[in-house]
């Protein structure tokens, strides 16, 4: 947390000092596409422990000839997420389930739909949007990011053997009961405040045209809920890290 608020006043401290700076640049408008890998960090990461899929678009503003101005959007989705493999202990039986061996239609996924305000600094005095021409940066920005993270046809451990054959249940090979019953569907969602940062590259194919790469880090002040059969605990704050790729396009103010 210490290391996160050093980086942020940092961010904050280099946006106020770069529009002192020349103005050569300033003016120009953009707009942008990227696609990215995006993948959860700590107690967030049990939850889904691979890439989401995520796209965005940004419009940008260059304030001066070392900052940036950009609102972004952007679109985040997980899939296969660890209710549907982890397995549980049945207590009737003793034996362990997964949820997608008893159900095919049990999902765990999760969503964000994002807006994100962000300031990028670039750290070359003399950056130019000439053909050839490259600027490292440090992106800091803040926003909302509304997620929902949804529990279907989750196969519900508490159950007990007339539950599971009053719900139709089969039996394994040796002839045990199967869980049949499912919980009722569960959501987690909410809009919430988001705080991110990171470094990334811009550079120049053309006078017009850039290609932005960056590695950022988002700390989001939202909470998924606990699951104690599968030793999953509450999540708070949720953390993620991605890696993005996209074109900008800049026109004349």
């Amino acid at each position: 947390m210490r290391l996160t608020r050093t980086v942020l006043w940092a961010g904050l401290a280099a946006l106020l000092w770069s529009p002192a700076l020349a103005q050569g640049l300033q003016g120009r408008w953009g707009v942008g596409g990227f696609v990215a890998y995006n993948t959860p960090l700590y107690d967030f990461a049990d939850r889904w422990d691979g890439n989401a899929e995520k796209w965005g678009i940004n419009l940008s503003y260059v304030s001066s000839d070392r900052l940036t101005m950009e609102v972004e959007y952007h679109n985040a989705e997980f899939d296969d997420g660890i209710l549907e493999r982890r397995p549980f202990t049945w207590g009737v039986t003793g034996k362990d389930y997964r949820a997608e061996d008893l159900n095919a239609d049990a999902a765990y996924t999760m969503e964000f739909n994002s807006l994100l305000l962000s300031g990028v600094v670039h750290f070359r005095r003399d950056r130019s949007m000439d053909e050839g021409s490259f600027s490292p940066y440090l992106v800091v920005g803040a926003g909302f990011y509304d997620h929902s993270a949804k529990a279907q046809n989750i196969v519900w451990p508490g159950q007990n053997e007339n539950d599971a054959k009053a719900a139709g249940a089969g039996v394994d090979a040796d002839g045990d009961t199967l869980p049949t019953v499912v919980m009722a569907d569960q959501e987690d969602t909410r809009t919430a405040l988001t705080a991110t940062f990171g470094f990334g590259m811009e550079a120049f194919l053309t006078p017009t045209i850039a290609l932005d790469t960056r590695l950022r880090y988002h700390f989001m002040l939202t909470e998924l809920r606990p699951y104690d059969v599968w030793l999953l605990n509450k999540v708070f704050p949720l953390q993620m890290l991605d890696l993005t790729a996209g074109f900008k396009f800049y026109f004349w103010e």
